[in-house]
C-alpha cells in the first residue's frame, strides 16, 4: 500500500510539474520574428494584376519586426543618390502589434520618414499570416473620390514578406 500511494504521490507531482511548466515554442505568436520584403505587388479594385515590381538590393533589405512584448518595428530601404541604400524611417514612437480573432493582426503607433508622418494604423488593412506562418501578405486598398462621391482611382497594393 505504501509503494502505491508512493508512485500516485509521484504521479501527481510529475503532472503538476509538467502543467506548470509553459511550451515556449507552443505559446509564442507566429508572427514574431523578422520578416523580410520578398514581393510587391500592384492590382486593380477588381484583383486583377496591374504590375508586380522587381526588387531592387536596397528593397530586399526592407524588415518588418515584430517583438514578443508586441513591439513593432520596420525598416523602409531606398536608394541614395550615391548609389548605396539608407533607411528611410527616422522613427517609430509607440510602434505596438496586436491580434484579435476578430481583427487578425494590426499594428498602431505613429512613423517618421524623410519626407512625413505616417499612422501605422492606416498602413494596412490586413496582414494575414499563411503558408505554415512563413508567409506575411500585407495589403492596403487605396480609391481616390470626388466630392460627388464618384471613384476616381483606385488600387490594392500587396507585399509579402518571408520569415528569416
Amino acid at each position: 500500500m505504501k509503494k502505491l500511494n508512493l508512485l500516485i504521490g509521484f504521479l501527481i507531482g510529475l503532472i503538476i510539474l509538467s502543467c506548470s511548466k509553459e511550451d515556449e515554442s507552443g505559446n509564442q505568436d507566429p508572427i514574431i520574428g523578422n520578416w523580410n520584403l520578398k514581393s510587391v505587388k500592384k492590382l486593380d479594385l477588381d484583383e486583377v494584376l496591374i504590375s508586380e515590381e522587381s526588387l531592387s538590393e536596397c528593397e530586399e533589405r526592407n524588415v518588418m519586426t515584430f517583438s514578443s512584448n508586441q513591439d513593432y518595428t520596420f525598416s523602409k530601404f531606398n536608394e541614395a543618390q550615391n548609389g548605396g541604400c539608407y533607411d528611410s524611417v527616422e522613427s517609430i514612437s509607440n510602434g505596438i502589434w496586436s491580434y484579435s480573432s476578430t481583427n487578425g493582426y494590426q499594428i498602431s503607433g505613429i512613423a517618421i520618414f524623410e519626407l512625413g508622418v505616417v499612422d501605422l494604423s492606416q498602413k494596412y488593412d490586413e496582414m494575414i499570416l499563411s503558408n505554415n506562418n512563413k508567409l506575411l501578405t500585407v495589403r492596403k486598398e487605396t480609391r481616390g473620390i470626388d466630392g460627388a462621391g464618384n471613384l476616381l482611382f483606385g488600387s490594392i497594393l500587396i507585399q509579402e514578406y518571408s520569415k528569416d
